[in-house]
């Protein structure tokens, strides 16, 4: 016969619904905040400017503000998914003239349909061209696409030769021109791509190995994903949105002006910047984007409605890109030092000396 010690362990007890409610809202709460503050930011300016101007909450007003914020919609789901993988593309701006222009001409001469297939596949070739030279040359990509920037707009000038094109077919017109149930067809567009660009970056493969992609490259690589690939299919994706943008613009408008898309990118950016998407990559939703492009929406529109100098604008967009990318590397610098003080109570737990057990006995055989 001999003494072993026999250590008890209580069952480990299943959360109550209550408490898994309570972790459940405070989970929402945590990756929500920004998301919740942009709303919260949004009804207190709708509130302001209908306060000083009671017919900025009229129907016909409302369709206005929402067909401006929708082509700026459209390319923000394309920037989303490539900022997320840990790039960008300054050229969008000049990317959707060339694309409205190519379109408007196309439609001269072709097909309603044709016309609108040139214009989204130049702006997918478009894309796929600043990927590859992103990816061949291996140096930051806003330096490749600031280029691209300036040499689209020279392209976008010389289709246009400095003035509009105008005299588009009727038929091309219908398409930007409908309005399925009162709504106007870029807004139904932008509400028809929302929540499949949010399935696809959330709920598929291929958005978690964009989210990879952009948390840390090469580990991606490492684990076997087709990083390059991927890469250059953001950048396509990217351009074509742009493209699809820019014939209902120019559809919707009956031409194409050599001052389209002036700018184009910073409201995009900041946008996409503002609804939470880290500018390094690897974080973001569409969710939030959709609430930041709304909320630039009413402040354009609402600076007009209360009689403010127009100029104004650029100058809030700015300073709110200034901001937004100010709490993107605030929260990146907090995000890195809590998971530092993790590592290090992991580590500091894993060199402590073991704990006596809470129920122990001795039993004889």
């Amino acid at each position: 016969m001999h003494d072993r010690n026999v250590v008890s362990v209580a069952p480990l007890t299943e959360p109550t619904q209550r408490e898994e409610a309570v972790l459940w809202l405070q989970r929402a709460l945590r990756d929500n905040a920004r998301n919740l503050g942009l709303l919260v930011c949004l009804l207190v300016c709708i509130a302001f400017v209908s306060a000083r101007s009671p017919t900025y909450l009229s129907y016909d007003n409302l369709l206005v503000v929402s067909l401006q914020m929708a082509f700026v919609g459209i390319a923000a789901l394309g920037m989303t998914a490539l900022i997320i993988s840990g790039y960008v593309d300054l050229s969008i701006g000049s990317m959707f003239g060339v694309c409205a222009a190519l379109a408007t001409m196309t439609s001269k001469h072709a097909n309603p349909v044709v016309a609108i297939a040139v214009g989204v596949g130049v702006g997918a070739a478009i894309g796929l061209i600043n990927g590859a030279l992103v990816w061949r040359i291996n140096i930051s990509p806003i330096i490749i696409t600031l280029g691209g920037l300036t040499l689209l707009h020279g392209v976008q000038l010389l289709l246009t030769n400095g003035y509009a094109i105008t005299g588009v077919p009727t038929s091309y017109g219908t398409f930007g021109q409908a309005r399925p149930l009162g709504v106007p067809m870029p807004v139904v567009v932008l509400a028809a791509f929302s929540p499949l660009a949010y399935v696809i970056l959330q709920r598929t493969t291929i958005g978690r190995h964009i989210f990879a992609i952009g948390g840390n490259s090469e580990a991606a690589g490492a684990a076997g994903l087709r990083v390059r690939r991927i890469v250059l299919v953001s950048f396509a994706v990217n351009g074509a949105l742009v493209g699809i943008a820019a014939v209902l613009a120019s559809s919707r408008y009956g031409g194409a002006d050599p001052s389209f898309g002036t700018s184009m990118e910073l409201d995009v950016i900041t946008a996409v910047i503002l609804g939470g998407v880290a500018f390094n990559g690897g974080e973001g939703g569409i969710g939030g984007v959709l609430l930041a492009v709304a909320l630039l929406g009413v402040i354009n529109s609402g600076l007009i409605a209360l009689g403010v100098d127009p100029y104004y604008a650029d100058v809030v967009k700015g300073g709110v890109l200034i901001v937004a990318v100010a709490i993107d590397q605030f929260s990146h610098e907090q995000r890195a030092r809590y998971q530092r003080y993790l590592a290090m109570r992991e580590r500091r737990a894993d060199n402590a000396p073991a704990t006596t057990p809470s129920e122990v006995t001795s039993a004889e055989l």
